[in-house]
């Protein structure tokens, strides 16, 4: 099979078969791998939609997948009044996916069924984390390497929890210092599903300073790739280096997104279902 490659800026790859249609799945999973793994994310254009179970069967080759409640695969439609605001027309705010789990996912895979075209808002957004440490202060780095920030959320779809963790750990893979981070001051999630941000031993006037300067800096357009969606599109990208979220849709809420997590481990290994940190017991359902 033939295919062309297009680097994306900031960062990224765009794959696209030569001779479309053709089947992702003739591409070796460890070339795949190798390429998300080199360039964070890859979009893959010009092959073959799959059906859900093919979809599943493509991400079984990269490593055993994270079972929710509603099974390994979800499928991502806005609706008019959300349980959770990921299924809402608001902004999302930027994350990295299994934060509240003891087992954070490898891997995101996501298959476009469907996508208007025209400027609309809704682009799903990724910022390179360990770039963001090269783009801040001397002064920030440091305040950002001794942060350690507390997060929660009650459950309104498939997740909840309550977990610290430090601003800046070690990449899962190369170890990398890398920055990870949800969001505060989501106006769009602040009713629906709402995220407690608090940073450790922080007085409680510099919080809000603080963490907008986080913000702005995973923001900065050197470190943010905004990716406009085309039916049939395929993207996956590596969880344990970038965060994520998506712009306010305007237009385009038709869209049909499908999303699959792969863990770390041998490909074709037995599902897991996902064990939350700090969930309250009513809320754990797998």
């Amino acid at each position: 099979m033939q295919y062309r490659t297009t680097p994306i800026e900031p960062f990224g790859l765009l794959l696209e078969a030569v001779d479309a249609p053709c089947a992702l799945t003739d591409i070796p999973a460890e070339d795949l791998a190798s390429l998300v793994e080199q360039h964070k994310a890859v979009v893959l254009r010009g092959f073959s939609e799959m059906s859900e179970e093919q979809f599943i069967g493509h991400a079984r080759r990269f490593g055993p997948l994270l079972r929710w409640e509603f099974g390994e695969l979800l499928n991502l439609r806005i609706v008019k009044q959300p349980a959770n605001h990921l299924f809402g027309s608001g902004r999302v705010e930027m994350h990295w996916d299994g934060a509240y789990l003891t087992e954070v996912p490898r891997f995101s895979l996501f298959q476009c069924l469907h996508a208007d075209h025209e400027e609309g808002g809704g682009e799903t957004l990724f910022t390179d984390a360990a770039r963001m440490l090269e783009l801040a202060s001397p002064q920030q780095r440091t305040a950002w390497e001794s942060a350690v920030v507390s997060y929660s959320t009650d459950k309104a779809a498939h997740y909840s929890g309550a977990v610290t963790v430090p601003l800046v750990s070690p990449h899962r893979g190369t170890g990398a210092p890398t920055v990870r981070f949800i969001e505060p001051f989501n106006e769009d999630n602040l009713e629906v599903n709402p995220v407690d941000v608090k940073v450790q031993d922080l007085p409680g006037e510099q919080q809000e300073a603080f963490l907008r300067q986080v913000i702005d800096v995973m923001y900065d357009p050197r470190c943010m790739y905004r990716h406009r969606w085309h039916s049939g599109d395929f993207l996956m990208y590596d969880n344990h280096a970038l965060l994520h979220g998506r712009a306010k849709m305007e237009r385009n809420v038709a869209r049909h997104l499908q999303r699959i997590h792969v863990l770390d481990g041998a490909p074709h290994d037995t599902s897991r279902a996902p064990v939350f940190i700090g969930a309250k017991q009513s809320d754990i359902h797998v």
